[in-house]
């Protein structure tokens, strides 16, 4: 099992953002996570990551309990871009990256090319657009080439070259066998490469396999917009 979540709760104070919620990744492949914002996509991804701990319930990753050490030499994680340092280039990022994890410098000219970034690489990320931090952080966790990628909202903010740039790198992951939870609320670019969607509804995660003719935003209108 890639990733499994087993009776998840945990809440912020007295609010609950997930009860007994599970969650099921068996084959490699890409597949979206889908809430209306503030649902609990970004605080899922700090609890399987282990940033927060839950109140019950178990997260394995790889068949390992996700408080094991050894478990995040299999995960990748892309946070929003707070994470970057404004007086550092967008190649010592990727350095930085690269001697934490021991890795040749030469494996991040090839993630460079693929993702278009080159010609920027060396102005700090103090003056990049809120798509070239897309790219960079799309990069430093392609670097790694874990065996399960956590995405955080990678189609935010992008222009429709860099989308049509970062979806083919996406794709080309699931093609190399590794699996990516790529949490997003731009639906129809998600659509382009996965039709594997997670919803986050009332507390709990439901998997809709989206068939021809069922889109995510059709399912986002059932499971949100109705309810209203």
């Amino acid at each position: 099992m890639i990733l499994d979540i087993n009776e998840l709760s945990f809440g912020w104070r007295k609010q609950p953002v997930f009860n007994q919620a599970n969650l099921q990744l068996k084959e490699p492949g890409l597949y979206g996570l889908v809430a209306p914002n503030g649902s609990g996509k970004s605080t899922l991804l700090n609890l399987i990551t282990n940033l927060l701990k839950p109140q019950s319930g178990t997260i394995k990753i790889m068949d390992a309990p996700n408080s094991t050490r050894q478990v995040f030499e299999q995960v990748a994680f892309l946070q929003d871009n707070s994470v970057l340092y404004p007086y550092l280039t967008g190649r010592e990022h990727l350095i930085f990256v690269a001697q934490m994890h021991q890795l040749p410098i030469q494996a991040i000219q090839p993630i460079a090319d693929e993702l278009e970034m080159t010609d920027y690489l060396a102005r700090k990320t103090q003056k990049y657009s809120l798509g070239m931090k897309q790219r960079l952080l799309l990069a430093m966790a392609l670097l790694v080439k874990r065996p399960l990628m956590l995405l955080d909202e990678p189609l935010n903010g992008l222009d429709p070259t860099s989308l049509q740039i970062v979806r083919e790198a996406l794709i080309s992951t699931k093609e190399a066998g590794q699996t990516a939870l790529i949490s997003s609320h731009n639906l129809d670019e998600l659509m382009r490469v996965t039709q594997d969607v997670f919803f986050i509804v009332d507390q709990h995660i439901e998997f809709y396999h989206l068939d021809a003719g069922d889109t995510a935003e059709a399912r986002y209108n059932d499971l949100y917009v109705k309810k209203r």
